[in-house]
């Protein structure tokens, strides 16, 4: 029996991504190196920034200092906050209204920066969720399951008694390690990125007319 629903943010609540891939496109071109696409961004989305930074350099054909590697992803993750323009897909959170209002527990597990989901989403929202776990918490993000272990564990639930709601491989690949069954959705990539996934759906607001989550708890 399913009794909690952990939501990742950017993708799946918020549709925020195109702006990383600015943000890191910025960075890399300011640094005199080759661009990056976003596809590779959107593939590798759920890793922590100092995981991802590797894969990105490699791409853009430039090395960025391991004792400089800190500070450039701090000055992208600030660069993002003054372009992104947040937009919530639509029906979010009357979706995660409604899973409460039945029973649900409900938890937010994100890879990205603190001030990256503040700034993402107002103290009203937040406070919907029973808890929210970010980047800066665990040391192994996902594709590892830590996230979403720790989020059951938070939550007190086994983690079969969870149900993650995820946009992209690597945190399907997090929720299927964890033991827990996966809802994606088809907000950033197509199916054939998420076919490790128990369901896949178009938009989340069929999140409601899931079986799993249909009984009030």
């Amino acid at each position: 029996m399913i009794r909690g629903v952990l939501f990742d943010l950017d993708g799946v609540i918020v549709d925020t991504l195109h702006y990383h891939y600015l943000a890191w496109k910025y960075m890399f071109e300011k640094e005199g190196g080759g661009t990056v696409s976003e596809h590779s961004v959107l593939l590798h989305e759920g890793r922590s920034s100092r995981e991802i930074l590797p894969i990105l350099m490699k791409e853009a054909g430039i090395v960025i200092p391991e004792e400089r590697q800190a500070a450039f992803i701090e000055e992208k993750r600030a660069y993002y906050r003054t372009i992104a323009q947040v937009k919530e897909y639509p029906g979010a959170f009357d979706v995660i209204g409604e899973l409460r209002r039945r029973g649900f527990r409900t938890a937010l597990v994100t890879a990205c920066a603190l001030k990256n989901m503040q700034h993402s989403l107002s103290s009203e929202k937040q406070g919907r969720f029973d808890f929210i776990i970010t980047g800066d918490e665990v040391v192994r993000a996902k594709p590892f399951p830590d996230p979403y272990l720790t989020a059951a564990q938070r939550l007190t639930l086994a983690p079969h008694e969870c149900l993650v709601v995820e946009n992209a491989p690597l945190g399907i690949e997090a929720a299927k390690k964890a033991g827990m069954y996966c809802v994606a959705i088809e907000t950033t990539l197509g199916r054939q990125y998420l076919g490790s996934a128990d369901f896949i759906l178009s938009n989340i607001t069929g999140l409601l007319n899931i079986p799993e989550l249909q009984r009030t708890q």
